[in-house]
């Protein structure tokens, strides 16, 4: 399909506003009963390589790409590319059997040969930021049994196989060892393994799919899809009460209600398995956006004492924080998965709103006429999320921490963020379990072993990092949910090197009769669309 028919099938929300919004509407629904979705989204993928980059933007590449091991809209591991899967002996190798007459889009067969290139691949993609790197860094050595049959071998007992595999795409051998993610963003891989395959894609602009005709799994609802990127919530709002669009993702709190009252609209949301949170530079003696009370720099770093730490985090009121900046679209967090994820731990409590508490700490660190400080935040990356900062720092302010909250753009944030630019920061990381999001978000940084990738203020707690590399070998679930339980209590209550917030719903709207179901990781996937 050419971009400029691309674009005229999909339509325009101002072109809507002029003609008239019910022959849209009738087109949307049109749709619907002739097999074709037209969705808009909040964020572009930012690359068509389903290796390069782990974010939830790329989510969207579930549709093209199966993995190993599939997972539900829950989060439960279910067969994906493998049908069964199971550790032999003491966890040092995995076996993996695979779906037998699996085949990728141009009806080739997929076997563990294709398996073992996609995770050969996966270390060596140029540009790449390393990400995924974390779910392959174990496997010592791929061994194909079999066509169907696939061995993973790892140094020590590794619990995280099958979890790890439901994260890598699988891609054809075919597409050769010179595989380069620019031949993904220019189009030319033309072999997918997932439900659909790509019909065309434009940075910043839209994705088109096509049902894949040798898909292994359930058919697709829906024969063609096209996503188009709305980054503007309000403009992706309109552009479904229109009928530009039949459904939309990261529906804004301000808008639920009002879509919910529509009696044109489903809603849907679920709990995500993320959360938004605070970090803090303890690396650096002096950190570069923090002044002494009177707006001069300071000689050493506040952040680095664990007082100061704990006091941050008592000034913030994370209640009302939900209930009134969230409007409820949102749960308090004390640990970095919601309560019950295995791994969480129940004694580890909602850090206690307590501003005399956060100030008596200020003075016992030496700073009773606390400090200033500049919290960095995203402004069109996450529901609210400038307004989430800016709550946070006038909480910050009211103790004595004097706050400028300074916010960017996604795409500007998160490569200075990478570069240590911030003393403060506010994001969200979301995982399919606690080992993932610890290793990533809360471990102390080591590029070398893959641990620490989103530690972008260098935050460090060693005792709780050494109960995590126990965790990490232990094959017994309930010893190991019981070492990652503690890990938390230490580097999050104990140790105070990050701050959990909240956990934030993952809601989407559709024009009925489609609802989308909801995925635990905020993916926003063509055959997770339903009619009825």
């Amino acid at each position: 399909m050419k971009r400029a028919e691309f674009l005229r099938a999909l339509g325009a929300t101002t072109l809507a506003a002029a003609v008239g919004a019910r022959p849209l509407v009738a087109r949307a629904q049109a749709d619907a009963a002739g097999g074709t979705l037209r969705a808009g989204i909040k964020l572009s993928p930012t690359s068509m390589d389903p290796h390069f980059r782990l974010a939830g933007e790329q989510n969207l590449l579930r549709a093209l790409h199966a993995r190993l091991v599939g997972m539900s809209p829950e989060g439960k591991a279910e067969p994906g590319v493998a049908e069964s899967w199971r550790p032999i002996g003491d966890g040092r190798v995995w076996e993996f059997r695979l779906r037998p007459g699996a085949r990728f889009s141009d009806g080739s067969p997929l076997t563990a040969e294709d398996v073992a290139f996609s995770l050969r691949r996966v270390p060596r993609i140029e540009g790449s930021a390393g990400a995924y790197h974390i779910f392959v860094r174990a496997i010592t050595r791929v061994e194909v049994k079999d066509a169907g049959t696939l061995h993973l071998h790892t140094a020590e007992p590794y619990p995280f196989m099958a979890e790890d595999m439901a994260e890598i795409a699988v891609i054809s051998r075919a597409l050769g060892e010179e595989l380069r993610t620019a031949d993904f963003n220019a189009g030319r891989v033309r072999i997918f393994s997932g439900p659909y395959t790509l019909s065309d894609y434009r940075f910043g602009e839209f994705v088109a799919m096509r049902r894949n005709p040798h898909w292994f799994g359930p058919a697709p609802a829906f024969e063609e899809a096209q996503f188009r990127v709305i980054p503007s919530d309000a403009s992706r709002v309109a552009a479904l009460l229109a009928g530009d669009v039949q459904a939309i993702d990261e529906v804004t709190v301000q808008d639920i209600a009002r879509l919910r009252r529509d009696e044109a609209l489903t809603v849907t949301q679920t709990a995500g398995m993320r959360v938004m949170y605070v970090a803090m530079d303890m690396d650096r003696d002096v950190t570069p956006h923090i002044r002494d009370a009177n707006g001069q720099p300071m000689t050493r770093n506040p952040l680095k004492d664990v007082r100061v730490r704990q006091a941050l985090s008592y000034a913030i009121n994370r209640a009302a924080i939900v209930d009134r900046v969230m409007e409820g679209a949102a749960t308090v967090a004390s640990n970095l998965l919601p309560p019950g994820t295995p791994g969480t731990s129940a004694a580890l409590g909602v850090a206690p709103y307590d501003p005399e508490r956060a100030r008596r700490l200020l003075a016992e660190a030496g700073y009773p006429n606390g400090f200033r400080a500049t919290l960095h935040a995203t402004n069109d990356r996450y529901p609210n999320d400038e307004k989430v900062a800016q709550a946070i720092a006038q909480f910050w302010t009211r103790v004595g921490v004097r706050t400028e909250v300074v916010t960017l753009p996604n795409a500007a944030y998160f490569p200075q963020a990478a570069r240590q630019a911030f003393s403060l920061m506010a994001a969200q990381y979301g995982a399919d379990n606690v080992s993932y999001a610890y290793r990533a978000l809360v471990h102390t940084y080591d590029r070398d072993r893959g641990l620490g990738t989103a530690n972008r203020t260098r935050h460090s707690s060693p005792r709780a990092d050494a109960l995590v590399a126990e965790a990490l070998t232990t094959m017994d679930d309930a010893r190991r949910n019981a070492l990652l339980a503690r890990a938390a209590e230490i580097a999050i209550g104990e140790d105070a090197i990050i701050h959990m917030i909240y956990h934030p719903a993952y809601v989407y709207a559709a024009r009925r009769p489609l609802s989308v179901t909801p995925y635990y990781n905020g993916a926003f996937l063509p055959h997770a669309v339903r009619r009825g």
